[in-house]
């Protein structure tokens, strides 16, 4: 049996971690609908700490109101906006139920995100873009945008009692957004990016609204991000308002985002940043660890390549015959389907909480990756190690913590398990982590 090493590097803390989310896009609008039961389960498997994964942070989209330009049910949207200035907020009644739901279990940051503006601020007058597949938000619209995304975020955080954290009005805007793409979404240039996001902070100014803050821009992936980075940071107002830029992992590798990464640091050192979107790109469904370990080892690159401060899935549950959903359901149905991506998520999101630092490790580069991570509110060292080989591996948890940190507990996803706990009590020399699997140690003091 192979061996590897966690070498404990306590000397140099990374990042401090924000949480690990989920979208509430193109399934919220359908499951919300779902009887009360069936809905729970959902919910619970996402955000509950006990029976689920416990994710702690949830993006809500803010709705464009697609019409009969997307076939599919699932990607239209409802707009709260009537007409300009004029709102219904009855409207994307199941997606707020959703909202309500997941904050009731207890989650504080919530990410409020548009793909597009409404239909009535666009050039093509669809909001599934341009049909050139460039810019679609019309030049004297940027106000009008602006004031509906503001007026949203204070309908949520006063009427309904929600803590917006971040509110993202630009999603993924390198790319050719137009109707055959068949989902909201909007081309901006980086120069346009930089007029909406000042617009948009201008108001927020104005209007007081409390404790939101711009996320920036969700990059549709790493390596074509820094001509929008330099158009934003450049900009004195925007690196003065801003805290974060935000990345989709799509279409990316370790070295992608590691000179970004390296970048940031150089350049714009204040600047966190942040993983909002992925999903692993590839057709027919998968419930198994194949896809699980694609998702776990994107999760430790991330963290420990890009120094993500948070980390967001896509879409939490799918209909779809892709390697989508944590949850698959069946279109017409209230089934409910487990995946292991669902439960290797858990093994970071359930017991890295917000507040935990990351410790920067001695790794090795060979099948066996891990992270490490510091609780101060707990006082225990969270340690994630995924074994991408078809044969166990030895892991030494190397320390010199053993005398205060003397009590450890070991929850395994595998084709076994779903993050069950396989192991509590002392801390032995060794141990043995399953062929691939991922698997959270949990060191703890006990008198």
């Amino acid at each position: 049996m192979k061996r590897g090493d966690c070498v404990f590097d306590t000397s140099g803390k990374a990042q401090t971690i924000e949480g690990f989310g989920v979208s509430g896009a193109w399934w919220s609008q359908a499951i919300g609908g779902w009887t009360d039961a069936k809905r729970k389960q959902i919910i619970d498997l996402l955000f509950d700490q006990d029976v689920g994964i416990g994710l702690s942070i949830y993006r809500y989209n803010i709705g464009a109101g697609s019409g009969e330009e997307i076939s599919d049910s699932w990607r239209r949207t409802e707009s709260f906006e009537v007409e300009k200035d004029v709102y219904d907020w009855n409207r994307d009644e199941y997606a707020t139920r959703v909202l309500r739901e997941i904050h009731q279990k207890g989650v504080k940051n919530f990410v409020a995100f548009a793909n597009s503006p409404t239909a009535r601020m666009t050039k093509s007058g669809l909001v599934t873009g341009e049909k050139n597949g460039k810019s679609n938000l019309k030049e004297d619209m940027y106000e009008d945008f602006a004031t509906y995304l503001v007026d949203v975020i204070n309908h949520l955080i006063e009427d309904e009692g929600i803590p917006i954290t971040y509110v993202s009005p630009i999603n993924e805007p390198q790319w050719d957004w137009q109707r055959e793409k068949g989902q909201e979404g909007c081309h901006y240039t980086p120069e346009e990016c930089v007029k909406l996001l000042k617009i948009l902070q201008n108001k927020i100014e104005l209007q007081s609204v409390k404790d939101v803050q711009i996320s920036a821009i969700e990059a549709g992936e790493w390596k074509t991000a820094k001509t929008y980075i330099d158009a934003i940071f450049t900009d004195k107002e925007l690196m003065t308002a801003l805290t974060n830029f935000d990345v989709h992992s799509y279409w990316s590798d370790a070295e992608d985002k590691m000179n970004i990464a390296n970048y940031m640091e150089k350049n714009y050192p204040s600047i966190e940043l942040n993983m909002s979107e992925w999903t692993e790109m590839k057709q027919k469904r998968d419930y198994g660890m194949d896809s699980a370990l694609v998702l776990a080892n994107t999760i430790h690159d991330d963290l420990t390549v890009a120094n993500v401060s948070s980390w967001q899935y896509w879409i939490a549950v799918s209909k779809y015959d892709f390697r989508d959903g944590l949850i698959y359901t069946n279109d017409g149905t209230e089934d409910i389907e487990e995946t292991k991506r669902l439960w290797v998520m858990g093994n970071y999101s359930k017991f890295i909480r917000p507040g935990a630092k990351q410790i920067n490790l001695a790794e090795a580069q060979d099948s066996l990756k891990a992270s490490l991570f510091y609780d101060e509110n707990t006082n225990q060292y969270i340690c994630v190690v995924i074994n991408n080989d078809r044969t166990n591996r030895s892991v030494a948890l190397k320390s010199d913590l053993s005398h205060d940190f003397n009590y450890l507990q070991v929850f395994e996803t595998s084709e076994n398990n779903n993050l069950s706990k396989v192991y509590q009590g002392e801390i032995s020399e060794s141990f043995d982590v399953e062929r691939e699997s991922v698997t959270t140690f949990i060191l703890k003091a006990i008198p």
